[in-house]
């Protein structure tokens, strides 16, 4: 009713863009008993109010897909009103984890724990795996949601028989909701969502005797300001189409200590340093646009009453935050007791070089290690496709490496922008490794660690070079150290 007394023109500006928040913020409608006169006001908040159509015949053209932002919203597909989804990825039936991966995994698991740290899983359904209900002709009939449930719970079972705590996501998978799990054109949860999942995590992390050795701290969740959400695949419609649907809007949530802690315990150490840590996608991150702040973080702490750090990503894929905490001085330190990653169920975790970063930083380098070599070296400045050596084992320092399966590189660059490189190592057979590295972009520390696989046992390593992606534009120290792994 509120709508309908307001001016046509203001009225359309509120309906098509940002304007809205602070209008929908004062009326506060409940969309989920909405009388016939909240109409208008409910199809605001799904974002109904642009004309159709609200897909166009591009979206099947696979060119559209070629390259840029567009290639992971491949292919974009319209469901019931008010819903898009990504049929390679929401729809996606199986969930496979190759040999490699399951033993790169496995290592992973020992070698946190070998730092006295357990690793929780919650893997993240697809769209389609929670709302498949949604899906139109011909994507209902050619989704097999039984067989996507299938291969969901057996990756969850691959991944406990490796080690992890895995939460039971499957009452989340079959179970009724009152809420929505996922925004209906955006690849995020809801709050929701980041809720009934937090709960899952809590419930299999408290039957966890160890647990209990962890200090309790009371938290408590309020509802906080409206979400306003576009939406990514909504935006990707716009572009290529001209047209979409306008703003959704979801309540948010805030999570804060029942009792504040006092600055002066904290700054004479009578608080405990947080012994759980968070690591994700940007579902879980903490960031400083509140509108996109979806509190999975603030749920964990509410159900779990312990403090956690959070050091989820966005724009850092699968793995990027999982890299940030292994490199950062809290885990090298030994202070945690559980790592908790929220991990998207359609990231398959086949990438070895990834893996070949992220085991050697689990071990944390060579601190522990038997070194072999060590350098220090200033690279000039430099142009892309330029070499520079960093480590040359040879002559009357060199060290034999044959015999050994796997060496490691731990190196510090003075320059924590450098991300865009290979690696050559040169093996006195003639063999060489050459591995391409693509750093996270918000990745905020020169560390780097790479696992060597020489080609043969019998060769010795001679030298190890950089060659540059990106400029190098002034002068960089490198600090490199070779030892076992």
């Amino acid at each position: 009713m509120w709508l309908r007394q307001l001016p046509d023109r203001v009225r359309w500006l509120l309906i098509g863009g940002g304007l809205a928040m602070a209008a929908l913020a004062a009326a506060e409608p409940n969309t989920s008993h909405a009388g016939n006169d909240d109409a208008e006001e409910e199809a605001v908040l799904r974002g109904a109010f642009l004309k159709p159509p609200f897909t166009c015949e591009a979206l099947s053209d696979p060119a559209t897909y070629a390259a840029g932002s567009m290639a992971s919203m491949r292919q974009l597909i319209a469901g019931e009103t008010y819903w898009y989804f990504r049929s390679e990825v929401d729809l996606q039936q199986s969930f496979h984890l190759d040999e490699a991966s399951q033993a790169a995994f496995a290592e992973l698991v020992s070698r946190l724990a070998q730092r006295g740290v357990r690793l929780v899983v919650m893997l993240q359904p697809t769209r389609g795996l929670m709302h498949s209900d949604a899906l139109l002709s011909p994507w209902q009939e050619q989704y097999s949601l039984a067989a996507a449930r299938h291969s969901f719970l057996k990756k969850a079972h691959t991944l406990r028989a490796l080690g992890a705590i895995v939460p039971d996501m499957e009452p989340v998978l079959t179970g009724q909701h009152e809420k929505e799990y996922f925004f209906r054109r955006d690849h995020h949860w809801t709050p929701y969502g980041a809720d009934v999942s937090a709960r899952q995590v809590a419930a299999a992390m408290l039957a966890e005797p160890a647990l209990d050795e962890l200090p309790e701290i009371a938290f408590e969740t309020q509802p906080d300001i409206l979400l306003r959400k576009m939406g990514t695949m909504n935006v990707a419609v716009s572009s290529v189409c001209g047209n979409a649907y306008g703003f959704q809007w979801v309540r948010g949530a805030v999570t804060s200590p029942v009792e504040r802690i006092d600055s002066a315990d904290a700054l004479f150490g009578d608080v405990a340093a947080p012994a759980i840590a968070l690591v994700g996608t940007s579902n879980s991150d903490n960031r400083d646009e509140r509108y996109k702040n979806y509190n999975f973080h603030g749920y964990l702490q509410q159900y779990l009453s312990r403090d956690i750090v959070n050091f989820a990503m966005t724009g850092g894929g699968a793995t990027g935050s999982l890299e940030d905490l292994l490199l950062s001085d809290a885990y090298q330190s030994g202070q945690f007791r559980y790592l908790i990653w929220e991990l998207p169920v359609s990231y398959a975790l086949e990438d070895q070089v990834v893996w070949r970063q992220l085991l050697p930083e689990a071990s944390g380098g060579c601190a522990d290690q038997t070194l072999l070599a060590s350098e220090k070296v200033t690279v000039p400045v430099a142009s892309i496709d330029e070499r520079a050596e960093v480590l040359a084992n040879s002559g009357q320092n060199r060290h034999l490496t044959a015999g050994k399966d796997h060496l490691l590189l731990d190196m510090n660059f003075s320059d924590s922008n450098f991300k865009q490189f290979y690696v050559l190592a040169y093996y006195d057979d003639g063999q060489r490794e050459k591995i391409r590295i693509r750093r996270p972009a918000r990745l905020d520390t020169g560390r780097f660690m790479l696992r060597l696989d020489p080609p043969s046992r019998h060769s010795n390593l001679l030298s190890v070079l950089l060659e540059f992606e990106q400029p190098v534009a002034a002068a960089m120290e490198v600090e490199v150290s070779l030892c076992d792994y």
